[in-house]
């Protein structure tokens, strides 16, 4: 394995490891949360500094009636564990929050056409194949790229992409995210599907849209910097599979 696919490899294992197991699929309407780790702190109130105790976390979706930002932007989730009322804060969460994607599943018709296009021309970038899986690799000016494809009989079929450079981005969905505020991403996406916070990583948010016309998800990265109130995009992935379970 190459130096950048194992970093690549590094990744992903940072952005699934809270989502390793097999998670049940949510209720189809209102707001859930399900927990990512086994025990969690639960708070009186929407602030860190409010008294609070560990608690077990079933392994369930758990309705959320409401939800708030705090002082510092912070989501804080409002629900009933064990017949304890409280508040989770966003990390170590997965939040479902919408249903499939149309609006992605148009921003992904580049997608294809870009992956063949690399693939007939792949003058600037590196493949390999593993277990059946090719893997093509690139830097561009302000990032790397990546993705994967099984090619058989009937054709390619698409596994998994992910790029930091926005003209790549731009490229292969259609539009540059790379460096966009959330704000920008909800207006141009409209809501995910789903919305996870690592629970070592509150600065970190995962926006997940899942589309509506194929088996495949949209995840839009975000990271927050000391200072900011909003996260900006610094990853894009796209992946078959449900949102946390690419099927790789």
């Amino acid at each position: 394995m190459t130096r950048k696919a194992s970093i690549l490899a590094v990744i992903l294992i940072a952005i699934f490891a809270s989502s390793s197991f097999a998670i049940p699929n949510p209720p189809a309407k209102g707001q859930w949360a399900f927990p990512l780790e086994s025990t969690l702190r639960l708070y009186d109130k929407a602030d860190s500094s409010s008294r609070s105790r560990e608690i077990d976390m079933p392994q369930k979706w758990i309705s959320v009636p409401s939800a708030v930002r705090d002082d510092d932007n912070y989501l804080w989730y409002k629900v009933k564990v064990n017949g304890r009322e409280g508040w989770l804060p966003q990390n170590g969460i997965r939040l479902k929050m919408g249903g499939k994607s149309k609006l992605v599943a148009n921003l992904t018709k580049n997608y294809a056409k870009a992956r063949r296009k690399a693939m007939n021309n792949p003058d600037k970038w590196t493949s390999y194949t593993e277990d059946g899986v090719t893997v093509y690799q690139t830097d561009g000016k302000t990032g790397d790229a990546s993705f994967k494809v099984i090619e058989g009989r009937n054709g390619v079929r698409d596994v998994f992409f992910t790029t930091s450079d926005y003209r790549i981005c731009r490229e292969f969905l259609g539009a540059d995210l790379i460096d966009w505020s959330q704000p920008e991403v909800r207006s141009k996406l409209g809501t995910p599907t789903m919305r996870e916070t690592p629970y070592e990583s509150p600065e970190i948010s995962i926006l997940s849209f899942e589309l509506a016309d194929r088996n495949m998800t949209l995840s839009v990265l975000e990271r927050r910097l000391d200072g900011d109130r909003d996260g900006t995009v610094y990853r894009v992935e796209l992946y078959r599979g449900v949102t946390g379970e690419p099927e790789y």
